[in-house]
């Protein structure tokens, strides 16, 4: 049965305080009812009563928007150029320009050989193979020419691509369409599908592959209907119970509002999912409704099984509205700039107290004042790279305006200083703050303009020289520099990735050490994030006095950038 549970915790605090702490409880899932058919697809809630699993995949596409490439013998072509890429076999659409070509005999060497590789992106249970000729669709005629076909073929499969073992072979195709049954059902991740036979004057030309199989489907998404907790609340944790094989996941986001129908007035989901029972999900709060969505995925045979799944929440707030705001709202790129994060803090006599207020900082940051409507407070302050969090020696209790001033140096197209208002009442469950939008982008955000010429900025090494003697001082060297944008067009600032290496040369060129080597995205590589050398090769030596050079490298679609200073190692 589906129901609301309600849970009263008692805690004792030094004052004694007593607080409600509620769930919406869901023990089924059998109720179609209470299920955002919109949102979820590829989830079973009716083979095992009571509990969520994948579905199966026999009437699934398995391969779609997986990942293929096809390597060509004929002529020479390289593989997966711009016209000929393999991924639109699996892209579901059976039209033009969406295939892939492999030129007759006529048209230059023989193309026998060419093959697609496929890759399942999980072990897959798989009996069936389909290959569709350009021209023929779903649902159209099967009437037309046949002169485009594959001729003849070989399907391989196994679990990497070195040791595949022949499933299918099919000396002589006639059909525009071919459907391959094995014999018996494989467990596989790759198929390779090799075209052995290239017509005189026709090209072959493939529009669309599907696989099939038996067992559960990669991914699946279970959304459930708008929550009510009949009152704005402050959500907290999500927990379930659930058998979770190996290799299996489960995830879960949310999204709140104040409507009973989600509209432009609610928050996003949740970027980042839950895929840990008992973890909290700062959505925007206090919010009188939710929605959840659970995540399943498998790269085996196998699903998890939700059982029970929980959301926490307190009916007591710790303020009754919040907005928050930073100004300036725009800054120029990768320079340092004061900033005043103002936060509207309306409370009830009834609210917890506020004891600290914690300002995420989307770049390493200073505090250098808080100030309360207008006069000064005293308090403490931890600083972090991603982080302030300012402690109050007077806790808030009545309805103010917080302010923190800042000192920080922006590198992002769009940075967000998010923030959480956190009483010792209930230090578990922080009040997610609010903001409203200015010109579509969140008030609390420091908008940059301009563009930065090169990809690393404000290159420093500190101390230099320095003496890795092991005398506790001036033992290592720190290696600050901002990463700036690395993608264009700016809507994709910060979400692309590249490698960033940090090597260290002596003055001949031979490497000493590799202090890093990984993908990246734009980062402000200062304070808490700048990296170290303690004077050791890679071999844990500790280098010969004199200078050596420190490169940093990163890769970008413009060739990549590279730069670098020199630093003396004493004793």
């Amino acid at each position: 049965m589906r129901v609301i549970k309600f849970f009263l915790l008692l805690t004792i605090l030094p004052l004694r305080i007593l607080f409600a702490q509620f769930a919406i409880t869901d023990t089924s899932f059998f109720d179609d009812k209470m299920v955002d058919s919109s949102l979820t697809s590829s989830t079973d809630w009716k083979t095992e009563p009571g509990k969520l699993l994948l579905q199966t995949g026999e009437n699934e596409n398995l391969a779609r928007n997986k990942y293929a490439y096809i390597v060509y013998k004929s002529r020479n072509l390289p593989p997966d150029t711009a016209a000929r890429n393999a991924n639109r076999l699996l892209d579901g659409s059976f039209f033009s320009p969406s295939y892939v070509q492999i030129l007759s005999l006529n048209a230059g060497p023989s193309g026998e050989g060419t093959y697609i590789i496929i890759d399942l992106q999980a072990i897959r249970a798989v009996n069936r193979v389909k290959m569709w000729q350009l021209g023929f669709y779903p649902g159209g005629s099967t009437n037309l020419p046949t002169n485009l076909r594959v001729r003849a073929y070989t399907i391989y499969g196994g679990l990497d691509t070195l040791t595949m073992e022949k499933l299918v072979q099919v000396p002589e195709n006639t059909s525009g369409i071919t459907d391959d049954f094995f014999q018996k059902v494989e467990e596989i991740r790759y198929l390779k599908i090799t075209i052995d036979v290239i017509d005189q004057v026709q090209s072959t030309v493939i529009s669309e592959i599907q696989v099939f199989g038996k067992g559960y489907l990669p991914e699946g998404f279970y959304t459930s209907v708008v929550r009510d907790a009949q009152q704005p609340v402050n959500w907290s944790k999500v927990t379930w119970e659930a058998e979770i094989p190996e290799q299996t996941q489960i995830s879960v986001r949310l999204r709140t509002g104040n409507t009973p129908k989600v509209d432009t007035t609610w928050s996003d989901w949740k970027e980042d999912s839950a895929t840990v029972s008992g973890t909290l999900l700062p959505v925007f709060e206090p919010r009188r409704y939710m929605q959840y969505q659970i995540r399943l995925g498998t790269q085996t045979l196998f699903t998890p099984k939700v059982d029970v799944i929980s959301i926490h929440y307190d009916t007591r707030l710790i303020a009754q509205s919040t907005d928050a705001e930073i100004s300036p709202h725009q800054s120029t790129i990768l320079s340092e700039n004061m900033f005043t994060y103002a936060i509207k803090i309306n409370k009830s006599p009834t609210d917890h107290s506020i004891d600290t207020i914690v300002i995420m900082t989307p770049t390493p940051s200073q505090l250098l004042d808080v100030l309360q409507d207008g006069a000064a407070v005293i308090y403490a302050s931890k600083i972090y790279p991603d982080r302030i969090i300012i402690s109050l020696n007077n806790p808030i209790t009545t309805s103010t305006t917080f302010q923190a001033k800042i000192r920080c140096t922006p590198f992002l197209g769009i940075n967000k200083f998010s923030s959480y208002l956190v009483s010792k009442s209930i230090p578990d469950n922080p009040q997610r703050v609010d903001t409203k939008k200015l010109n579509g982008v969140e008030a609390w955000s420091v908008v940059t303009t301009d563009v930065p010429k090169k990809l690393i900025i404000d290159y420093r090494i500190s101390p230099n020289p320095f003496t890795p003697n092991g005398d506790g001082l001036n033992d290592r060297t720190g290696i600050t520099f901002f990463l700036a944008n690395i993608a264009e067009p700016r809507g994709l600032i910060g979400n692309e990735v590249r490698e960033l290496t940090i090597k260290i040369y002596d003055l001949t060129g031979r490497m000493i050490r590799s202090l890093y080597s990984q993908d990246s995205r734009a980062a402000a590589f200062i304070a808490g994030n700048s990296f170290e050398w303690d004077g050791r090769d890679d071999n844990g030596k500790i280098v010969r006095p004199g200078v050596y050079i420190s490169q940093i490298v990163i890769e970008s679609d413009n060739g990549g950038e590279q730069t670098a200073r020199t630093v003396t190692v004493v004793y």
